[in-house]
């Protein structure tokens, strides 16, 4: 996030990918997507505005991610999960970038880690009710560390916000097998707090809830690339997916 699909069936565990403001080699894409409270991942702004004269909304860029200089990199296969109590979630940080020596678990996200690992999959039942987020520290063999957040939501209770609608990507450039696109959409939901933007499932970056337009830069196209929207309630919850592919090309 650093940050789904929320269904009536409540219990799905995997809602997207996570990962911290670098991308490891091999990943799809160098962006990032915040889906809890911010902490250490940047909030994309948004210059868009919809407004009730029908004003055209500009698209704005999602700039490319940096590589820490810690010699690792948190990743998570998770960036927000969602089930009734009694739940188990995998984390998944075998992705992670760099020699990593160790993985501590912030399971509550109370600031104190209730689990040190050297295995990069951790599973975890959620017995009770909670609201809040996970968090992943992994440290390097030159001691050298980096901290992912993932939305932990456990609830009885579900929450629903309505898939965006008429998914459609332009590329406005191309150099080689890497194009900058723009992504457009259309949706009614006023509950959507912002929009989230996904490549292949791995997080690309977040807009602001009026926005109906985005541009996202170096989409890496030595292969097909499903590109999809959701949106994100104020606290963090994601709704349903929706998008299209762009096709491999250069």
């Amino acid at each position: 996030m650093k940050a789904s699909a929320w269904t009536a069936a409540a219990a799905a565990l995997l809602i997207l990918t996570g990962c911290a403001d670098g991308v490891p080699s091999g990943h799809p894409t160098p962006n990032t997507l915040e889906v809890s409270p911010p902490s250490a991942v940047p909030t994309v702004g948004s210059t868009s505005s919809a407004q009730a004269s029908g004003a055209p909304v500009q698209a704005i860029t999602i700039p490319l991610g940096k590589q820490k200089q810690t010699g690792v990199e948190a990743w998570l296969t998770i960036s927000g999960f969602s089930g009734p109590p009694g739940s188990q979630v995998t984390y998944d940080a075998s992705g992670s970038v760099g020699v990593v020596v160790k993985y501590d678990w912030d399971l509550d996200g109370d600031g104190s880690y209730d689990r040190t690992t050297t295995d990069p999959v951790l599973k975890h039942t959620y017995e009770a009710e909670f609201e809040g987020v996970m968090i992943l520290r992994v440290t390097g063999i030159a001691g050298g560390t980096d901290v992912l957040e993932t939305p932990v939501r456990v609830s009885t209770t579900p929450l629903y916000l309505a898939a965006a609608s008429n998914v459609r990507i332009e590329v406005l450039s191309t150099v080689g097998t890497i194009s900058e696109v723009r992504v457009t959409w259309e949706s009614s939901d006023p509950a959507v707090y912002r929009w989230g933007v996904t490549l292949d499932g791995y997080p690309a970056g977040v807009v602001d809830g009026s926005a109906r337009s985005v541009n996202v830069t170096e989409v890496h196209r030595e292969k097909d690339v499903l590109i999809e929207i959701l949106g994100l309630t104020a606290d963090g919850a994601l709704g349903e997916r929706a998008g299209t592919t762009l096709p491999a090309g250069g």
